[in-house]
């Protein structure tokens, strides 16, 4: 097993060494851009960015979630492109929380907000690596009080299986990255039926890693799909 890491490690470094540019100062930095299953909400920090972080020392995970972010906070990207102008690689998950009672429409505003990312990314950053992440899952039958009252609902969790579809097809489009989460968390691993408890959290630290690594793979390029 410890083999087979360091074989893993070896080839994440080297996917993001590729999408650089010579002289950047941004050495090995992965930009996590996301919400509050990014941020780490009601499991102290311990998100999959912290998980990766203690995993692979080497790589600089940078932890850019906020609690509530929404796809259509987009412009909030824009300081974090200013600060890591330059990083190997942004990952963008966000969805969820423009999914509260979800329809078709919202999906696709969803997909309208990333694809503005994305194209962001590559005007101020055109070294860097882009990776969309589709959100997971979340699980009805423990959905707390508060997050019912808020309308994540069936209607959220149909939108979710549309938003991975649609992330997938909008990833290939732009000829970026694309890793799906979407059954990435066990249906016991969540806190209030929306954020992942610590063991949900290195499920998608897991699938981030492993997708990490399909891409690599499959030639490394800007338009490889993961799963």
């Amino acid at each position: 097993m410890k083999v087979l890491s360091l074989f893993l490690l070896a080839g994440v470094s080297a996917f993001l060494v590729a999408g650089k540019l010579a002289g950047s100062t941004m050495d090995g930095e992965i930009v996590c851009f996301g919400d509050s299953i990014t941020y780490g909400a009601r499991v102290e920090g311990h998100s999959w960015v912290y998980f990766l972080s203690l995993k692979h020392r080497d790589l600089r995970f940078i932890n850019a979630g906020r609690n509530g972010r929404k796809t259509s906070d987009r412009e909030e990207l824009l300081p974090v492109l200013r600060k890591y102008k330059g990083a190997a690689a942004f990952l963008i998950l966000l969805g969820v929380n423009d999914l509260k009672d979800g329809n078709d429409t919202m999906v696709s505003r969803c997909a309208v907000n990333v694809r503005w990312m994305i194209r962001e990314i590559k005007r101020a950053s055109p070294a860097s690596r882009i990776v969309l992440l589709s959100p997971a899952r979340i699980n009805l039958n423990k959905m707390s009080p508060s997050n019912v009252r808020k309308k994540y609902n069936e209607n959220t969790e149909r939108s979710l299986a549309a938003l991975d579809a649609e992330y997938r097809l909008l990833a290939r489009s732009e000829s970026v990255g694309f890793i799906s989460l979407l059954d990435a968390v066990s249906p016991p691993h969540y806190v209030d039926g929306l954020h992942p408890d610590e063991a949900g959290q290195q499920e998608i630290a897991s699938a981030v890693w492993e997708g990490f690594n399909r891409l690599l793979h499959s030639g490394a390029k800007q338009g490889a799909v993961g799963r």
